[in-house]
């Protein structure tokens, strides 16, 4: 089990991907993937891997916030999303900027 410290920052860093994932929608760019997300995230000086970004995405995924599709690339040799959109209730958490158990905004 993570640290209170460990878990504030996985909670902010789930914030920021939703973020990130409505700005692109705002400025109607093509839906992104897990390696666009992974340099954004790069920029925002989240120090994550690729690996983790995929799972922070899963972990979004099961919470309800995020749909994508997922498939294993033989020429990357990785699972991969692709398609990243928000949800109904993805959306709603973004619009609003209101944490919750499972999310922090900055």
């Amino acid at each position: 089990m993570g640290t209170e410290r460990e878990l504030i920052q996985i909670k902010r860093r789930r914030g920021n991907m939703l973020k990130l994932i409505r700005q692109g929608h705002e400025a109607q760019f093509d839906r992104m993937d897990d390696f666009e997300m992974y340099a954004m995230m790069q920029n925002l000086g989240s120090n994550m891997s690729l690996r983790q970004v995929l799972t922070m995405l899963q972990d979004l995924q099961v919470l309800g916030y995020v749909t994508f599709e997922q498939s294993f690339s033989d020429l990357k040799e990785r699972m991969i999303a692709e398609e990243i959109m928000l949800t109904a209730a993805g959306l709603a958490l973004v619009m609003r900027r209101k944490d919750n158990e499972e999310v922090l905004f900055d």
